[in-house]
């Protein structure tokens, strides 16, 4: 698992049926000091209750796949799976 910050949405008219309840986030990975380390992904939200700002904990590759609601298989390569209150490393907190 990774942490990212959400930093936009994505609305698809047509996707695939599996996708129909999941959100689409824009995400930005971010290193261990809260800085982002990566270019953005795209990463399905399965619940839905993601926003804008908000800080992230997501897979990618295999893991990403195994994460439908009903137990189904998605074709996704990214998927958030939880969200982070807070994070403290040593004495410098990510918020």
């Amino acid at each position: 698992m990774d942490i990212a910050r959400v930093i936009g949405h994505i609305v698809a008219t047509q996707k695939d049926p599996s996708l129909v309840s999941c959100k689409i986030c824009v995400i930005e990975p971010l290193d261990h000091t809260g800085k982002p380390c990566r270019k953005p992904l795209i990463a399905t939200d399965a619940t839905a209750k993601r926003g804008l700002g908000d800080l992230v904990f997501f897979v990618e590759s295999g893991d990403a796949v195994f994460t439908g609601l009903q137990g189904e298989d998605l074709p996704v390569d990214a998927a958030i799976v939880g969200i982070a209150d807070h994070i403290h490393i040593s004495a410098n907190p990510i918020s």
